[in-house]
């Protein structure tokens, strides 16, 4: 099987614990993009916060994100074959944030916003004031995420997290009881909530129609659970070291863990 094509979840796959892409990767990547081989990044994040990645790689292909609620072409900053969820499910959702006490990002058509500051917000700003000013995404503090919702273009993804891991199970449960949203989890304490049937495996399905490239033909790296859908419709899925037992098991196999140059290694095998 000749691939076309290699898609990327990025934290814990194509980043490594310090949110950079290895050298190594970098520089294969480089090679493979030069005979033609198609990278897209598949990500939980917003566009804006993927667009460094896609900077330093000099990709043009689109950008897959918050877990394929939305499609982004850099070159023509817009966004394509969105799925947004309405002002009064968002509503739903924040009544349900609220009630159960966790903490959450509000994702919109232009910036990803927040009321209170936790810790894992205070290293991605770190990561933020890292780099240079004309890649810096915009995330910014609101008084209201009430207001926010009122007066967003689109709201793409609500980013939750809780140290209380059974309330944010308790939390979890009641999203999915509702029957219309997607709640994937991307860490062992965060789970992201857009309308259900945006995942990403759907998002590189619509990736692939619009490229008019097989799933068959494409190559997909992952290592969480909102990488399931992905891993299992690619032609090959392969997980990552670092990944839990139950998302290896849905990959074709698992390689080394995202600190390691595994990744540099089995595209090498893969493709040059």
């Amino acid at each position: 099987m000749k691939y076309k094509a290699v898609a990327f979840d990025m934290d814990g796959t194509l980043l490594n614990s310090n949110r950079l892409i290895l050298p190594e990767t970098v520089n294969i990547l480089e090679k493979i993009s030069a005979k033609g081989v198609k990278v897209i990044l598949v990500s939980g994040r917003h566009h804006s916060v993927i667009y460094p990645y896609y900077y330093q790689l000099k990709l043009s292909t689109p950008a897959i994100c918050c877990n394929g609620s939305y499609l982004y072409d850099f070159e023509k900053q817009q966004a394509f074959a969105a799925k947004p969820m309405s002002k009064q499910q968002a509503k739903t959702l924040l009544d349900l944030v609220n009630q159960f006490g966790i903490h959450t990002l509000i994702y919109t058509d232009k910036m990803m916003t927040y009321e209170v500051l936790d810790d894992h917000l205070a290293g991605f700003f770190k990561w933020v004031d890292s780099l240079p000013e004309f890649l810096q995404p915009e995330i910014k503090k609101v008084d209201s995420f009430e207001k926010v919702i009122e007066q967003a273009g689109a709201i793409y993804k609500f980013a939750t997290s809780s140290h209380n891991i059974p309330a944010l199970q308790q939390f979890s449960d009641a999203v999915d009881a509702l029957g219309e949203f997607s709640c994937e989890w991307s860490w062992s304490n965060r789970a992201d909530i857009a309308i259900k049937g945006n995942t990403k495996g759907n998002g590189l399905t619509h990736w692939a129609e619009h490229e008019n490239i097989d799933l068959s033909e494409i190559v997909a790296f992952g290592d969480s659970y909102n990488d399931i859908s992905m891993l299992t419709i690619a032609g090959l899925g392969i997980a990552m070291g670092n990944a839990d037992d139950e998302v290896k098991a849905k990959a074709s196999y698992a390689i080394g863990d995202n600190n390691s140059t595994s990744i540099a290694t089995e595209l090498k095998k893969l493709f040059l």
